[in-house]
């Protein structure tokens, strides 16, 4: 039976080897309980009393970063997104009063304006790098950033998979303590996912999708500087990637090679660099839903990554974002698929 394409990680188990591919990222790495509560750790520590809490921000990107902005007290001035490639479109004359500007290379690839952010560098802007997406490329983690902040969730099977990195010093703030109901639930719906997996039965994976959402809700509501539990540090501090990484890459290709690209299926990336180690197949389609219900009759769930969030009020004024939101898509090419698998995959998105 072909696994379905598009469900949850189980629990990664920790190799018995130690790692320092996170710890070689910086002065000072720290585990979280999640992706937003390792970016608002950085945004607690780099706050500047002398400066104006202002920051510049994609207009495509999770409701939940922006969350951690405002819950840090910062005012968000936005930045569009090119269709092409999604790379930012930056201005300079946005910069005045801004003190922090947020970074990401989506899906893995980079494709920011290092110019611009050398200036930024010279005019004391603090960069935050969002890596969720671009953890595991070459060229995942700008150089001249002051912080990373991502998450391994979407790489692996772990309960805590935030990752919070000063590049110099020391960082100020210390993490809460893990929340644990929020933890207990992650660890259950990883087991139900691994029941859904060894019995092929369906309502195992409806009631792992059922509490993560439910554990996912609740973090939104109660999210702050939680530190990552135990377990999830032992799996980060033994991951070797390399793997994953050769692994995620030949999908990815294997899936470029499979398929025709119609206006149902625009490839964002048509080509795959010695860089990347892409997060997912991602794509625009011109009617996304019908896509989407044609993929899910042939067992390939996809995922829109992101619904338009609610503070980009002035959406009008980004009009490449805006086009972005409502027809783009993403799909799994993870380590867990086979070459079979990613043909089946490319061949279905040839046919939408």
């Amino acid at each position: 039976m072909r696994m379905r394409i598009g469900s949850m990680f189980t629990l990664q188990e920790p190799s018995q080897c130690s790692s320092s591919y996170f710890t070689a990222l910086g002065a000072d790495v720290q585990s979280f309980l999640s992706g937003r509560c390792a970016l608002y750790a950085c945004l607690l520590d780099c706050a500047n009393a002398s400066r104006p809490k202002l920051a510049y921000v994609p207009a495509y990107t999770c409701e939940t970063v922006l969350s951690s902005y405002e819950k840090a007290g910062y005012a968000l001035r936005f930045y569009d997104v090119d269709q092409a490639e999604l790379k930012p479109i930056f201005k300079y004359e946005d910069l005045a009063d801004v003190s922090v500007l947020n970074l990401c290379g989506y899906y893995g690839f980079s494709r920011y304006d290092k110019a611009f952010l050398e200036v930024c560098r010279q005019n004391g802007i603090t960069i935050i790098q969002d890596t969720t997406h671009s953890l595991f490329s070459q060229d995942g983690h700008y150089p001249n950033a002051d912080y990373y902040a991502g998450s391994v969730r979407k790489w692996l099977g772990i309960a805590s998979g935030g990752v919070a990195v000063k590049r110099k010093e020391s960082f100020s703030v210390e993490p809460l303590k893990a929340d644990e109901e929020h933890l207990m639930g992650r660890y259950k719906a990883m087991e139900y996912q691994k029941l859904a997996n060894k019995s092929g039965n369906d309502t195992y994976a409806e009631q792992a999708s059922s509490i993560f959402w439910e554990t996912e809700m609740r973090l939104r509501h109660m999210f702050d500087a939680f530190a990552g539990d135990e377990k999830s540090k032992t799996i980060l501090n033994s991951l070797d990637p390399t793997h994953m990484i050769e692994k995620r890459r030949e999908n990815y290709q294997t899936v470029l090679n499979a398929l025709t690209p119609s206006p149902q299926c625009q490839p964002i990336f048509k080509s795959l660099d010695e860089a990347t180690c892409p997060s997912h197949f991602t794509f625009y389609s011109e009617d996304r839903q019908r896509a989407q219900q044609q993929l899910e009759r042939q067992s390939i769930k996809s995922t829109v990554y992101w619904p338009l969030p609610p503070m980009l009020t002035n959406k009008e004024q980004f009009p490449h974002a805006l086009w972005i939101y409502d027809h783009v898509m993403s799909i799994q090419i993870d380590q867990r698929y086979s070459k079979e698998d990613m043909e089946y995959l490319g061949k279905a998105l040839a046919g939408l």
